[in-house]
């Protein structure tokens, strides 16, 4: 299962955008998207958001519910991380990251989670 710590890669910014070229495609939202899926909402919406790394299992059911083939989102996952609007968007927007500040955040969550 996918964990809560995490450090946002372009690889992982590219992967959510091909998810979202996806669901744009097939007119899904998020939430839609987790029904048919069986992704919980939760998750769905962290992984897009790069909050956490979404496993194999998960990929493939978002895939299937996609209609798309799972090769087919990482193809467009590998071209987008090696284009230059992507790669300055996402360096633009981590640059000023605390990365402890934000691990702290994340354990705090996990711990609301599990009560």
């Amino acid at each position: 299962m996918a964990t809560g710590k995490k450090i946002p890669t372009i690889e992982s910014k590219a992967l959510s955008i091909a998810i979202k070229r996806a669901m744009a495609t097939r007119e899904l939202k998020v939430k839609s998207l987790a029904e048919k899926s069986g992704v919980p909402y939760g998750t769905l919406r962290r992984i897009l958001e790069l909050n956490t790394v979404a496993d194999y299992e998960q990929l493939q059911r978002i895939s299937t519910a996609l209609r798309t083939p799972l090769a087919q989102i990482i193809a467009d996952a590998d071209e987008l991380s090696k284009d230059p609007e992507v790669v300055s968007d996402f360096e633009t927007s981590h640059e000023d990251i605390d990365i402890d500040k934000w691990a702290d955040r994340i354990k705090s969550e996990d711990s609301i989670k599990t009560r």
